[in-house]
């Protein structure tokens, strides 16, 4: 990803933005960078993360981005525009939508927080409603690396608290018991899922109406997927513990937006998919930490450790818990995590 000022300004040259300086604007867990360019009255924001070729990862393609926002945006909701991409060089020069992120709203408190909310679940019920068919090719969500990443709680948690290596069949053990417990579920409904709906990736847009107040950004992760995972990013993400009424509030507004078929599947699936939520985070995390040096996030293990011991007390998810006693991991303890001592502990096929 090393790339010179120079080649910056040179892609800013041949987009119409000769003469610009960028400013470094927020980070989020990739090692994408990002900088504000002002021309005058104008301003852009210029993406610079890994090319598209070979080095590039599911999830963090800059052409996917691409590909996505024309699809979004005939679904009439606010993606940005993008005026200029250099794939090879993994630059990408798109519309600014200004800082207001509804995390930086939310975090003001106040009645303001349900209002926001709701507007975040009103955007995911528009987009169920136009993406049953989307004409672009998406990953499916249970063939993808987030569906699969539910087992780094395995592969990074478990090591770290329990200070050895997992055993052989270990992880395989785990997956069937998911595999079981999503069979006993109903069909669920497959929609557009941005996959990472979380509120630093909404930007407040108070001069536009309706859904299109919400500004959708950070959505290369796009999948086709079950329904309810979008609105499980929203309200179990473990940045912010979301109200419980805020949380019972836009479940019921969605769920009443369904049929009722369509509505218990939902009520099933979401419990299902917010563990596997939280179990792929507490292990990315750690992951993050040690691969990349991005250490921030251990400071939401116990918030994650939180969620997952309510996680456990579904029914639907008494044989997950079985097994985690069984193994002798226990979510609520306070684990003293050594990075430094952790390296021998993670098996090679760690994911």
């Amino acid at each position: 990803m090393q790339l010179s000022a120079y080649e910056r300004a040179d892609f800013l040259k041949k987009s119409g933005w000769s003469g610009v300086e960028g400013v470094p604007i927020g980070e989020d867990w990739s090692q994408r960078k990002y900088f504000r360019v002002i021309k005058g009255s104008k301003s852009a924001i210029l993406v610079h993360a890994v090319p598209d070729d070979l080095r590039s990862v599911p999830g963090h393609k800059l052409g996917d981005f691409v590909d996505i926002g024309r699809f979004l945006k005939k679904t009439d909701v606010s993606v940005p525009e993008v005026y200029a991409f250099d794939l090879n060089h993994g630059l990408l020069l798109i519309e600014d939508f200004g800082d207001r992120d509804f995390s930086g709203l939310i975090a003001e408190g106040g009645a303001r927080q349900m209002d926001l909310y709701k507007l975040a679940t009103n955007c995911l019920i528009h987009l169920y409603k136009r993406t049953a068919y989307v004409p672009i090719d998406l990953p499916n969500y249970l063939e993808s690396y987030i569906h699969t990443g539910r087992r780094r709680v395995v592969d990074w948690y478990m090591p770290a608290i329990l200070n050895c290596e997992n055993p052989d069949g270990l992880v395989k053990e785990y997956l069937d018991i998911w595999e079981d417990i999503e069979k006993s579920l109903p069909p669920v409904v497959r929609r557009f899922q941005h996959a990472d709906y979380h509120p630093g990736n909404l930007i407040y847009l108070p001069d536009r109406l309706g859904i299109k107040q919400v500004g959708l950004i950070d959505f290369q992760d796009g999948v086709m997927g079950p329904a309810p995972y979008d609105l499980v990013n929203l309200l179990e993400d473990a940045r912010r513990i979301v109200p419980q009424e805020i949380k019972e509030a836009c479940l019921a507004q969605f769920t009443a937006s369904l049929s009722g078929a369509e509505k218990e599947s939902f009520q099933m699936w979401y419990p299902v998919l917010a563990s596997q939520f939280h179990f792929r985070v507490i292990g990315q995390a750690i992951k993050l930490a040690m691969k990349s040096n991005i250490t921030r996030l251990m400071d939401l293990l116990p918030v994650l450790a939180v969620y997952i011991q309510k996680d456990l007390q579904n029914p639907a998810l008494s044989p997950m818990k079985n097994w985690f006693d069984r193994q002798g991991v226990d979510f609520s303890a306070d684990h003293k995590i050594d990075l430094t001592k952790l390296a021998p502990f993670i098996r090679p096929d760690a994911f």
